[in-house]
């Protein structure tokens, strides 16, 4: 059984030890075959890694059992990767959830078995809810599209329709994340105030002045960043990406900082805004070779508050589905304060494809479908806007 959050925290000094002191001498051990989530955190997973096998092998005194952490090639989150038979825990985009459950690819874990489920917003739990009190995992992360402004930008501040964003972004300067093929199309399908399931997008479907009118929009942006991109907010009117991107690509100061206010992006007048949600899954292969119970174990260890507290010091403005640790960051941080009080105020909807999709194409490549065909319809459109610039000039 899962030592409770007060147990494990008693010993929360981090030890440096080599691999080969985790393991008792002689022994015969086990491996858990761990899959992490590298775009949430890739520069900081070492880190990551480091607290959790602490806890783990010393706190936990899981010396008989080691964690392989899988590499990207392995895993990716569900991208360009399916979760293999050898997988014990892997951290998932719900974006999938529905051909995992489909694939069998998920155990379904009684509220009973999440040791934390009360240190999980309820809302954001019932996302993955099966049936009553059965659920697909455990929610980890959650990732937020919003638009960053100044406290002092009352235009912004009462701004309520996406016509409106484009009003203000054609007389200003400002930058964005650069949009890749999964923000065009969530971005796409928010404006078609779609369902939270993504609909099938082919060429007789797709709707050619929703594309149009992101097309519009994204041409007065100032500069689009990529992540190795390193821009000052004070360059900018205002920003729109992830949160995680503070200190990353967006570059910002003390004074920056106290300024600096949240909102959603206001694509449609949906009660419900669209989100991206990450959980954690278990392989139901952990049956069959008896790792499951390890395999639990370590999924409630690594949502716990005492280890999520100790994982999100280096990861700035990830978002956790903690709400203990959100409030723990947001004690000493007034922009965690900011995104608690946004997120815990507002309805979010995670992105999902739908349970089932008539094609002989992958998941994947269903996916990858659709966002080519929308980037090809944005490409016509922002060349057809640059032709119109050269005529008028």
């Amino acid at each position: 059984m899962m030592q409770n959050s007060d147990n494990i925290n008693e010993n929360h000094q981090i030890q440096e030890l080599s691999s080969s002191d985790h393991f008792l001498a002689g022994s015969n051990f086990i491996t858990l075959n761990v899959g992490l989530y590298p775009w949430a955190s890739s520069e900081h997973l070492e880190d990551y890694c480091r607290i959790i096998e602490h806890y783990w092998y010393n706190v936990l005194n899981n010396r008989y059992v080691r964690l392989n952490w899988l590499t990207e090639n392995e895993w990716d989150g569900g991208y360009h990767t399916i979760p293999q038979d050898y997988f014990d825990v892997y951290i998932y985009d719900t974006l999938y959830i529905n051909y995992y459950i489909s694939q069998q690819w998920l155990c379904i874990l009684n509220r009973n078995e999440i040791t934390y489920a009360h240190e999980i917003h309820p809302n954001i739990l019932s996302f993955i809810e099966c049936e009553h009190e059965k659920y697909y995992g455990i929610p980890i992360y959650g990732c937020f599209y919003l638009l960053f402004y100044r406290s002092t930008d009352k235009e912004l501040a009462s701004m309520k329709t996406f016509d409106d964003l484009i009003r203000i972004a054609s007389k200003r300067d400002f930058i964005m994340r650069k949009p890749d093929g999964d923000i065009k199309k969530s971005s796409y399908l928010a404006l078609l105030d779609s369902t939270h399931q993504i609909i099938p997008i082919s060429e007789d479907n797709l709707n050619h002045n929703t594309i149009n009118h992101l097309s519009r929009f994204y041409q007065y942006s100032k500069v689009f960043l990529d992540k190795n991109d390193r821009y000052s907010f004070k360059q900018s009117s205002f920003y729109i990406g992830y949160t995680e991107d503070i200190n990353t690509m967006l570059l910002v100061d003390e004074i920056d900082l106290a300024q600096i206010e949240f909102m959603l992006v206001p694509f449609n007048n949906h009660e419900q805004t669209q989100c991206w949600l990450d959980c954690i899954g278990i392989h139901p292969q952990t049956k069959l070779r008896h790792t499951y119970d390890k395999s639990l174990q370590l999924a409630n260890l690594m949502t716990c508050s005492s280890v999520m507290n100790e994982c999100m010091k280096g990861q700035y403005y990830l978002i956790t589905t903690n709400h203990i640790t959100l409030s723990h960051l947001s004690l000493n941080n007034s922009i965690y304060a900011k995104l608690q009080t946004l997120i815990e105020s507002s309805l979010f909807r995670p992105l999902t494809l739908p349970p089932m999709i008539e094609s002989t194409l992958s998941v994947q490549e269903q996916r990858e479908q659709a966002i080519a065909l929308i980037i090809a319809q944005h490409q016509k459109q922002m060349q057809s806007i640059a032709c119109s610039k050269t005529t008028s000039s």
